[in-house]
């Protein structure tokens, strides 16, 4: 399992955190979850439960975000 591969289908909807928890490295403590290291490039919106929520995406994980809006950077 590579660092950046999807823990669980865990949501963070934090402002620029990537909204996937991922595995960690390798030497301290394998496969618990943690934020996603990328930096964030989208911002779209996605059906958590019954609600539509705005999360924050690095490239990698986009997937499943809809209206996805690149982030600027200032």
């Amino acid at each position: 399992m590579e660092p950046s591969d999807h823990y669980a289908n865990a949501v963070r909807a934090e402002p620029g955190i990537c909204w996937r928890m991922v595995s960690r490295v390798p030497g301290y403590r394998v496969d618990t979850p943690t934020d996603c290291p990328e930096p964030v490039q989208w911002t779209g919106r996605a059906m958590v439960g019954r609600r539509r929520i705005r999360l924050w995406s690095c490239g990698r994980h986009v997937e499943g975000l809809e209206d996805l809006r690149p982030v600027l950077t200032r």
